[in-house]
């Protein structure tokens, strides 16, 4: 029982901890964004990571050693259903991802680089659709709890 609880609980956490992230992603992505922003959204991105990696581990842990066994999870629709669109996120996170760790190193060879600002716009766009998708998972997850 107190592995269930501390799974979930870590999950949640995670959980939080991603939202967070994207939100501030989202404003700190703006017109005129300057280098020490770039670094700070760079940063930021990685701790996107880690917690989508704990997210990952603490869900399939619950799914495995939670209190209601990995048949419950398994066969239920809802569950797949969260687990694409959490692989959905995933997977448009990339490219955000790999332009800011381009923005990173560019700053680190010259202090005064700012993106172009059709970059900030174009990256902003995954941005929304991941918050976008990210938005249904709670809903998918009300749904799994109730068994449907």
């Amino acid at each position: 029982m107190l592995t269930d609880f501390l799974l979930a609980s870590l999950h949640h956490l995670a959980a939080f901890a991603l939202v967070a992230v994207i939100a501030c992603e989202l404003v700190l992505l703006r017109p005129g964004l300057d280098a020490a922003t770039a670094k700070r959204i760079a940063m930021l991105d990685a701790f996107y990571g880690l917690a989508a990696l704990l997210l990952l581990v603490a869900g399939f842990g619950r799914v495995f050693l939670g209190a209601k066994g990995g048949d419950y999870y398994l066969g239920s629709l809802a569950f797949w259903a969260k687990i694409s669109l959490f692989v959905g996120v995933g997977l448009l996170s990339i490219a955000p991802t790999l332009r800011f760790m381009a923005w990173r190193r560019k700053v680190s060879g010259d202090p005064s680089f700012t993106p172009a600002q059709e970059d900030v716009r174009a990256t902003k766009r995954y941005i929304h659709a991941e918050a976008g998708l990210l938005v249904l998972i709670p809903i998918l997850a009300a749904a799994m709890a109730r068994g449907y």
